[in-house]
């Protein structure tokens, strides 16, 4: 039986994106190879329907101080403060450019109003992020700032998170309460068995749908890091993480399932086979949100789980129109 051509469903959910809001790519700007804004020139920024601010100080001789730069840099190695604007995954997602996001407090972007209007039923799709090369080597390795996570042992629970928190266009930078936020961890070592502790390292897609509806919306959305390394001035950890192809849509522009590209599962002994009718990438996710496996552009995928004990997974299909999210049961 593990050998048909099926998909076992546990309570089925299908989350859909379609191309019929906007996606930042940070690609607007040209910005040439192994550069970036800071805020220096301007301190507002604006792609497609995207409107957001990244502040340049002038004290103490000049420097970045909050919200979105953007980068082109490559530097994947270096895990320094002089080394601020660089993605460990050491360019964009499918291109040079891509978003810095200083979040040590709130960091928001704001749909623009002289794009679609306030009357339009928005929600947030989905993005891609990784952790930035300074804050990957920090987590990895401790400076002289922040702990190595895990500590001496690995046995640390230590963890770093985004929280994107979602706004009518009431409130936000206005003091209110958000209507809704979602969790992401981009360093996890709360796992009983170390193997499984991790810390990004690549782009990874947040589906900001969650199961079982479409509920994170509004005409703005903050980001804000959390870590378990905090002391008196907030968190120990560097406070940045990077950003590409955030997406959102419209309440009344959301497809249904059978608008999706089709795409099929076999449940094998040892793998998630995903045949899709479009190239596609494809990826297994715990019920937790963590990445196990990922495979990228291809008709057919062959996601492994060897390794995994029995229960639920989330196969999620990125296609160039669509991303998919399936629950998948391996026996």
């Amino acid at each position: 039986m593990k050998h048909l051509l099926l998909l076992l469903i546990i309570g089925l959910t299908t989350s859909v994106v379609a191309q019929t809001g906007s996606t930042i790519t940070f690609e607007s700007f040209a910005l040439e190879p192994d550069t970036f804004i800071n805020g220096q020139d301007t301190h507002l920024l604006t792609e497609e329907c995207f409107l957001w601010a990244c502040e340049y100080d002038t004290s103490f001789g000049g420097y970045w101080a909050s919200g979105v730069a953007v980068s082109t840099m490559r530097d994947d190695s270096t895990g320094q403060y002089s080394n601020l604007y660089s993605s460990k995954a050491g360019s964009g997602r499918q291109s040079e450019s891509y978003g810095v996001v200083s979040a040590s407090a709130e960091t928001f972007l704001n749909v623009n109003e002289d794009c679609y209007g306030w009357e339009a039923g928005i929600r947030w799709m989905g993005g891609y992020v990784s952790n930035s090369t300074y804050a990957y080597y920090s987590m990895l390795n401790g400076d002289q700032f922040a702990k190595k996570f895990g500590g001496a042992t690995g046995d640390d629970p230590d963890y770093l998170f985004i929280r994107f928190n979602f706004y009518d266009y009431m409130g936000g930078e206005n003091n209110s309460a958000p209507d809704s936020h979602f969790d992401f961890y981009l360093a996890d070592f709360r796992f009983e068995d170390n193997n499984q502790d991790y810390i990004l390292e690549d782009w990874t897609f947040v589906e900001l749908n969650d199961y079982p509806a479409y509920e994170h919306g509004g005409h703005r959305v903050s980001m804000h890091l959390f870590s378990s390394d905090t002391g008196a001035f907030g968190i120990n950890t560097p406070a940045y993480f990077c950003l590409d192809d955030l997406m959102f849509s419209y309440a009344s522009g959301v497809p249904s399932e059978q608008d999706a590209p089709s795409s099929q599962i076999a449940v094998k002994d040892d793998s998630f086979e995903v045949t899709s009718e479009e190239l596609s990438s494809a990826r297994l996710i715990s019920l937790g949100g963590k990445i196990l496996c990922s495979s990228q552009e291809s008709y057919k995928h062959i996601l492994s789980t060897a390794s995994l004990p029995q229960g639920v997974y989330i196969v999620q299909i990125v296609s160039r129109d669509a991303v998919t999210s399936q629950k998948v049961f391996r026996w």
